[in-house]
């Protein structure tokens, strides 16, 4: 990091090849360090992302290929990273969902509330996903249909009915994968950071 009083910084510092020249220091300084905050941030995004697909728990493949970096945007207090997750069931998977008769560990959502299962039944879209996920793992059981006051196509098996019982009843664990990929994406931005700091930060010294 440089330091400087403004009378001392005509023609000593050079930004992007270009030297800076008495009052136009402070500005072309600021360009180049939001710049490069913003590339942190997006390099952020990128491996964020490398480790939600990594830690995303694995059923059909839709949600871990469906992380992405949307971009960095300017707010009135600094920058904001945003990353798009295209599967909507993302959330309830890493946080869990408490059953009926709690039995998992869950964790608060970002407004402080915990997800949780009101009765037993169950979307018919939601069974023939799950049902697909049954064939998937080749998973058979000795079982009976639980699900109890509500009508199922016959073509949800008596396998798939039983186990969305219990994930009702005992609810979903949660598997924390997004507060993991971001805990492991931390140290790099921090030594990111640490790096601009030391690069491109020029301190005004006031008379």
């Amino acid at each position: 990091m440089a330091v400087a009083s403004q009378a001392k910084v005509d023609g000593l510092f050079n930004i992007g090849g270009t030297t800076l020249k008495g009052n136009q220091y402070i500005l072309d300084v600021e360009q180049a360090l939001a710049r490069n905050v913003q590339e942190a941030m997006l390099k952020l995004g990128g491996n964020i992302v490398k480790n939600l697909e990594q830690f995303a728990p694995e059923s059909s493949g839709v949600m871990k290929s469906s992380f992405d970096v949307i971009g960095v945007i300017e707010t009135k207090t600094g920058y904001r990273l945003e990353i798009s997750v295209g599967a909507d069931y993302t959330d309830y998977v890493d946080k869990g969902v408490k059953g009926v008769k709690n039995k998992r560990k869950t964790y608060p959502n970002s407004e402080g509330v915990f997800y949780k299962f009101k009765n037993y039944g169950m979307p018919i879209e939601a069974l023939r996903s799950l049902a697909g996920w049954v064939k998937r793992k080749n998973i058979e059981l000795e079982a009976t249909a639980l699900i109890n006051n509500q009508e199922v196509p016959d073509e949800i098996d008596a396998t798939t009915r039983t186990i969305a019982y219990f994930i009702k009843k005992n609810g979903i664990e949660g598997r924390q994968f997004i507060k993991r990929s971001i805990d492991k994406a931390t140290p790099d931005f921090n030594f990111d950071l640490k790096a601009i700091g030391r690069d491109t930060l020029i301190l005004r010294i006031a008379k």
